[in-house]
């Protein structure tokens, strides 16, 4: 295909590169890059064009991205050239590198080996022909993602291949992606980075009886395509087919996600279809029928909804995570799936990131409590607004209860309990996710609210957050600098807001809200009567100890009509205050409370607290459920608490429980258990 210039918008000035510490230009701000979309000399991405073909047999994404760059407002020093600097994995393999349709030769592009990292790659420098700044140039790169061992260990970081027998549906492969913080670079060479935001299109190949998706909108396809050289997979025909996909909004390279399986679809909003593999598709729509309540209702806080659908899908149980934001096309976890409706408070979560994360994004991983505390934030106010008061109350219990468990799994004065945590010298934005920027960065939006005179005053400000940073990144300081200044001009105009300015606004000590480690000193207030209900039990229960006369006295009533998240308030209330499981319980105790109230029979979210407090207490009757539920899923909110849990039940029986199920979880699963356990 030849080469040629996209018309695309023109857009504001570049920010200027700070200069390091050496006094030399920073190319970046962000400590998880090594690309270099700053500075003199260099270029930025603002659009990629994606051509590629999914290839299950030999377990590969391969194509050519055309990247279509800006040269920064700053010429290269005198001797040096232009350059566009790349992120990609060590094991991203790299054939060959056009520059305005001219191939280049060995010499003028590279891997920038005196940089070699294995958290943060390999990166792809290409030297660029004379320009001037601000001037624009596309760049053709064709790469290979590395391929999955036996085991599936080894291969793309960001990509996991299922055969047919790990699928819903038993007869075709399932290819799905999962690119936050920094995997994107694995699938595709790319500017890693928040900083640099772009819009994207691409065609996709896959075998005729296999849909695709991706966090955009399809524009057109399935289409009739030429046969690639390679076979397909085991139950699909010679034939393939063409999708072709669209995303308008610029997004960090995180967000580029894509999916290849057997998917159908059901209609259950205006703007929102609900895909799974056809035998669980049904059952799907029916959980997720409230999506567009959630949208409207975030609308209503947020402001226009940009990006046109809200699809959903449910992928199969190796999905890391409960929810993945991914525009357009958001992805979650089938353990949502409790058939009461009562876990969808995860695509009122999902839902919010269409405004934060999404549309305004933090400009670097150590800006991550932006993104998820301000999510949170928003969330709770959704599910106040659709359901009630209560709903978010008890929602908002559980999510106290996980902040004080990860605070006390790192240690109140590590790094990692601070809203800003240093990433820098190449750590891997992996092993600082917990809930700590979530909940304790959705306390500090509390106290915010709390501190200007409460919603009436906040929510405004929130609305007008979103429409100057939208589209585009910010800190922490820049989040504050815009909350002091927007309040500063209504406090001209609001004795009210004035008041709380020279007040509570002037007493924020922001270097201790930004940087102090453990627990936040601000906490919203949390009470409501079903969660005094749930705790007076789980002190009864506490009283019971494993008196069996005492013990007898319970009974499936106790907790007759009470919802999912009333239960796990009482879960709470008797684990310990860790993630590795225990509790107030003892073992008889865990045993009737097991019969009493079929605590093995429920769903996930139960079942994972419980679980734990009982592996803790020493009750041999909770192993098995226990190493189930760890294989069964690969959700990382349970598959890791649960296994370190099991660790400390029997650190034997958890580690050769790994090894065995490893090459079903999720390479971001995979890695991050391996290291809990210690293999």
């Amino acid at each position: 295909r030849v080469l040629g210039r996209l018309h695309l918008p023109p857009r504001g000035p570049l920010p200027a590169a700070m200069p390091s510490e050496s006094g030399a230009p920073r190319r970046s701000a962000d400590p998880s890059t090594l690309s270099e979309p700053l500075g003199p000399g260099r270029a930025r991405t603002v659009h990629l064009e994606l051509d590629a073909t999914v290839d299950f047999v030999g377990r590969r994404l391969l194509g050519h991205v055309d990247y279509h760059c800006v040269r920064n407002s700053e010429a290269p020093a005198e001797g040096e050239n232009w350059e566009l600097v790349l992120d990609a994995s060590v094991n991203l393999q790299i054939s060959e590198v056009h520059v305005d349709g001219a191939v280049l030769n060995a010499s003028q592009w590279s891997r920038d080996e005196a940089r070699k990292s294995e958290v943060l790659g390999l990166a792809l420098r290409v030297q660029l022909p004379a320009g001037s700044p601000n001037e624009r140039v596309i760049v053709r790169v064709f790469f290979e993602t590395a391929a999955p061992g036996e085991t599936g260990e080894g291969g793309c970081s960001a990509l996991q291949w299922l055969s047919p027998a790990q699928t819903a549906g038993k007869k075709f492969p399932y290819m799905f992606s999962q690119c936050q913080a920094i995997h994107a670079r694995a699938m595709l060479p790319c500017q890693d980075t928040c900083e640099c935001k772009a819009t994207y299109s691409a065609c996709i190949r896959c075998p005729a009886e296999l849909n695709a998706l991706m966090s955009a909108v399809k524009t057109a396809g399935p289409e009739p395509c030429a046969e690639p050289e390679w076979e397909t997979p085991e139950g699909c025909g010679k034939d393939w087919k063409l999708h072709r996909f669209e995303q308008k909004v610029p997004i960090p390279a995180y967000l580029i996600a894509i999916v290849c399986a057997n998917l159908e679809s059901r209609r259950v909003g205006p703007r929102t279809a609900i895909w799974s593999e056809p035998s669980m598709v049904e059952e799907c729509a029916w959980e997720f029928a409230d999506t567009e309540k959630f949208v409207a209702a975030g609308e209503n806080l947020c402001g226009p909804y940009r990006w046109g659908v809200f699809d959903l899908l449910v992928l199969p149980p190796s999905f890391p995570y409960g929810g993945m934001e991914n525009p357009c096309l958001t992805f979650v976890t089938p353990t949502l799936l409790a058939k009461d409706r009562s876990q969808v408070h995860v695509v009122a979560h999902e839902v919010t990131h269409s405004w934060s994360g999404n549309l305004v994004t933090n400009e670097t991983w150590e800006h991550f409590w932006l993104n998820e505390g301000l999510t949170v934030f928003v969330e709770l106010k959704i599910l106040r607004d659709v359901y009630d008061a209560e709903e978010a109350t008890l929602q908002l219990a559980n999510r106290l209860k996980s902040l004080s468990e990860s605070i006390n799994q790192y240690g109140k004065d590590h790094n990692f309990t601070k809203l800003i945590p240093d990433l820098s010298g190449g750590g891997d934005p992996d092993d600082a996710f917990s809930t700590v920027p979530y909940i304790k960065g959705m306390a500090l939006f509390c106290l915010l609210e709390h501190s200007v005179g409460g919603e009436k005053h906040f929510q405004p400000f929130l609305k007008a957050y979103f429409e100057k940073f939208g589209g585009k990144t910010v800190t922490s300081f820049g989040m504050r600098d815009f909350f002091l200044e927007y309040f500063g001009k209504k406090a001209e105009s609001d004795p009210e807001v004035a008041a709380a300015m020279k007040g509570p606004v002037a007493a924020l000590d922001w270097d201790h809200l930004f940087y102090s480690t453990g627990m936040p000193d601000f906490l919203p207030p949390c009470d409501a009567a079903p969660l005094r209900e749930a705790q007076a039990l789980a002190e009864k229960w506490t009283a019971a100890g494993g008196d069996e006369a005492a013990l007898a006295v319970f009974g499936a009533k106790d907790v007759e009509g009470w919802s999912t998240q009333k239960l796990t308030v009482l879960l709470d209330a008797l684990l310990s205050d860790t993630e590795d499981g225990g509790g107030s319980l003892p073992a008889k105790a865990c045993e009737r409370m097991a019969e009493c109230y079929g605590l093995l029979n429920s769903n996930c979210e139960i079942q994972f607290r419980f679980l734990r407090l009982a592996l803790g207490a020493k009750w041999a009757g909770a192993q098995d459920a226990a190493v189930h539920l760890a294989t069964s899923q690969g959700r990382m909110k349970f598959t890791r608490p649960i296994y370190r849990a099991l660790k400390a039940y029997d650190v034997k029986l958890a580690r050769a429980t790994f090894l065995k199920h490893r090459g079903g979880y999720h390479p971001i699963c995979s890695k991050m258990v391996a290291r809990d356990l210690e293999v």
